[in-house]
């Protein structure tokens, strides 16, 4: 066991975009980026060492949106973070993928494997509802 590492959690963040107005709306990715953003925050760190952190990561695992499709998610998020990752996953839809996700990137950092890990996910319910309703107006 000596060679393993231990898993810790360093930073944690929840972005909520609860606005109807469709100039407010935000996609699941950018929600995404905030939040890991002010995780990265979280830790405290000095400003120099923000960026390092968030380029040190290695390892990206996403709960899959309901509301918006992309090519290639967890790549996105890496390029906007200039991080490489090699490691990334999507999880199918499921109330247990957070914390299997969570599970999965805590044991490849014990086997080091990875060093730095970000396990996110977001919804854009608001922002589609009400884009929808402007849609259906405009019909």
């Amino acid at each position: 066991m000596a060679d393993r590492a231990i898993p810790v959690i360093v930073g944690v963040a929840d972005v909520v975009n609860r606005s109807r107005d469709i100039k407010d709306g935000i996609e699941p990715m950018q929600l995404m980026l905030q939040a890991i953003r002010l995780a990265a925050e979280d830790t405290r760190l000095p400003a120099p060492e923000l960026q390092k952190l968030l380029s040190s990561v290695d390892s990206i695992d996403i709960v899959r949106p309901w509301t918006w499709p992309y090519d290639d998610l967890p790549g996105l998020l890496a390029e906007n973070l200039e991080a490489r990752c090699s490691h990334s996953s999507i999880t199918d839809h499921g109330g247990n993928q957070p914390a299997k996700i969570l599970d999965d990137a805590a044991r490849r950092i014990s086997l080091r494997q990875s060093t730095v890990a970000v396990i996110t996910g977001g919804e854009a319910l608001a922002s589609s509802k009400q884009l929808k309703l402007q849609i259906c107006c405009i019909i």
